[in-house]
């Protein structure tokens, strides 16, 4: 993984169980995908995630391969995780990436994707143009992500 293409995905808490999980508060997007076999930097250290589960109502649970007991996990405590760019194809239930892999991604002359936030259940965008800043929901009623290329299906 090379620096200029991570992205802040979330922060490791403290282990839970015996057998290498920990908590991990991250980005609400992620949180119901799964994210098995994926590889994240924490640290300075490259990690593959070996299971990655929903815990309770807004937790997840997290577990590294090679990482086996609560001392290893406890170790990993209060690092901040990242992830590459290379995991756009990771789509949501609109078959949509996560938006701020697009940050800046111009749609169309003078049209770009500046910012994303969660309002209850849904991602908003903000999107602006020479004039204007537009909130539109993101998704599929308004963007569509084709062979790694996303677009804004409004005008």
């Amino acid at each position: 993984m090379t620096k200029d293409n991570l992205y802040y995905l979330g922060k490791l808490g403290k282990p839970h169980g015996l057998l290498g999980f920990q908590y991990i508060n991250i980005d609400k997007y992620f949180r119901d995908l799964d994210l098995s076999n994926v590889n994240i930097l924490v640290g300075q250290k490259e990690y593959k995630i070996d299971n990655f589960k929903k815990h309770l109502k807004d937790r997840n649970l997290i577990k590294f391969e090679n990482i086996d007991s609560v001392d290893e996990s406890e170790s990993l405590r209060n690092n901040e995780v990242f992830i590459s760019s290379e995991y756009k194809y990771l789509t949501n239930k609109s078959n949509l990436p996560w938006p701020k892999f697009f940050i800046g991604y111009e749609f169309s002359s003078n049209v770009k994707l500046v910012n994303y936030f969660y309002s209850s259940n849904l991602i908003m965008c903000t999107i602006s143009n020479d004039k204007e800043d537009i909130v539109v929901s993101y998704d599929d009623d308004n963007f569509k992500y084709v062979e790694n290329e996303l677009y804004l299906t409004i005008d």
